[in-house]
């Protein structure tokens, strides 16, 4: 073989590697979503309580313990997406979630998430079993928990109920969804805050 063929053959050679790089698929880029830190509530007015409450534990259906972000489908079945995940642990982002919420609905910032708060003379712990959380893209939104308030020195309930939450996204893309359990997180925050004021 000539040096020119043999140019020509390297040359070829390169360009079809070249293109097999470019046909190669991209993989899309992955978003991360939190439940904490958006839905802010208004202040409570007057001064600071003296209310100390602890947040946690938070517990979740073995599905939920994923980083990927499950929505519901036909028949019982659910869908993770690979491309839309939590950006930390879900039990811990709505424990903070909440902890965000009943600080401004209670107007204390002794506020701690489990197992921390040891350095707080602690008034309630509140403690949540997260039923469902689930919904549909575009259509629902839905968070179903246990929770109960209870006495950090006694360790016995005050208050235990479950409560149903849901909220319609306002488009039918990831981020909206995760907003509209934002407002599912507010609103179970409101009924947590009011059962706390109601066990004082």
């Amino acid at each position: 073989m000539n040096r020119c063929l043999q140019d020509l053959v390297f040359l070829l050679l390169g360009l079809i590697l070249l293109a097999l790089v470019g046909c190669r698929p991209t993989s899309p880029p992955v978003s991360y979503y939190s439940l904490a830190g958006v839905e802010h509530p208004a202040q409570a007015s007057g001064k600071q309580s003296r209310l100390a409450v602890q947040v946690g534990p938070v517990t979740l259906p073995d599905v939920l313990k994923k980083s990927q972000i499950v929505f519901s489908s036909i028949g019982g079945s659910f869908q993770l997406s690979d491309q839309h995940r939590w950006s930390g642990e879900l039990d811990r982002d709505i424990a903070r979630a909440i902890g965000e919420q009943l600080a401004a609905r209670l107007g204390t910032e002794q506020i701690a998430m489990y197992p921390a708060g040891q350095h707080l003379e602690l008034t309630h712990q509140v403690v949540l079993d997260v039923v469902i959380m689930e919904g549909v893209l575009g259509k629902e939104a839905t968070l179903v928990a246990r929770w109960s308030v209870v006495d950090p020195k006694s360790k016995t309930a005050r208050i235990t109920r479950r409560s149903t939450v849901s909220e319609p996204p306002t488009d039918s893309n990831h981020g909206a969804w995760v907003a509209a359990q934002r407002r599912n997180i507010a609103k179970l925050s409101e009924e947590i805050a009011a059962a706390i004021h109601t066990a004082r």
